[in-house]
């Protein structure tokens, strides 16, 4: 066997390797779904005896499950959609026009990339829900959400922006063009890569988090489906199999999101 195929035997062995231990936990999620919580502690890596989808109807049912899945996909689809489009204006405006002002506001976006959600969440949470009374508005964690998720997006998108010639703009101001008419009508057909991109991994995280929709949504038919999954945990004690069923209903619709948009994530056209 000759050295290069051997460096490609090597990397294919150790690829397959990470795949098998990330590729563990969604085993363990969709097997344990099926069996009960006795079984699942006596064996959480054996295959069900049988298929049962009782584990299924109670998670629906104790979960609330299609109220909590419209309040998620609201709040998911509103935080992107607007995100998309504050992003990758401000994005362009960051990339075009070197202001002294727009390399202090950059600079001041990635600042605010350091510092974890905890830094801030206790304010956030006095503002909106203490003083304005925004507590179980479904809106208002979308809002914050795209605030959280506003300079990871900016940064991307003016780095796409970068590498696409600034000669399409100065032939639409020959033509013509404002510069916001450039930007909608020559620039932001371009920038499906990254708006996809931009759109794939905030709309997992929004979609997935717990910790900020917990401290604004506390009523009922407010929960997200993050939220909803506590109702199999308890202080003595855990259903676990229903539990694992409610994961993957959570799970099954930004996994199959995902997997649509995979192929087209990309930082350059």
């Amino acid at each position: 066997m000759s050295s290069e195929r051997r460096k490609k035997s090597i990397v294919f062995a150790i690829t397959l390797i990470i795949l098998i231990f990330f590729m563990v936990p969604f085993y363990m999620l969709v097997v344990n779904s099926f069996k009960s919580t006795a079984d699942f502690i006596r064996n959480p890596f054996a295959l069900p005896g049988y298929l049962s989808f009782e584990n299924f109807v109670t998670a629906i049912d104790r979960m609330n499950f299609f109220k909590s899945l419209a309040n998620t996909a609201f709040i998911t689809v509103t935080a992107v959609v607007i995100n998309m489009i504050l992003s990758s204006m401000t994005g362009y405006l960051f990339a075009r026009k070197k202001w002294k002002i727009n390399k202090i506001i950059f600079m001041a976006f990635l600042a605010s990339m350091v510092a974890p959600f905890q830094v801030y969440m206790i304010p956030l949470v006095r503002i909106y829900a203490g003083i304005l009374g925004f507590s179980n508005n479904l809106l208002m964690v979308a809002y914050v959400a795209v605030g959280l998720n506003i300079p990871f997006a900016v940064f991307l998108y003016s780095g796409f922006v970068e590498g696409i010639p600034r000669e399409l703009d100065e032939a639409a101001l020959i033509d013509g063009c404002s510069f916001t008419k450039t930007f909608f009508n020559i620039i932001m057909p371009l920038l499906k890569p990254i708006i996809i991109t931009v759109t794939v991994f905030v709309a997992m995280g929004v979609w997935n988090d717990f910790l900020m929709s917990s401290l604004f949504l506390t009523k009922t038919d407010t929960k997200t489906l993050a939220i909803s999954i506590k109702t199999f945990l308890t202080n003595h004690s855990a259903e676990y199999a229903p539990m694992m069923a409610g994961l993957l209903l959570s799970v099954l619709p930004v996994l199959i999101f995902y997997l649509i948009g995979q192929k087209y994530i990309a930082f350059r056209n």
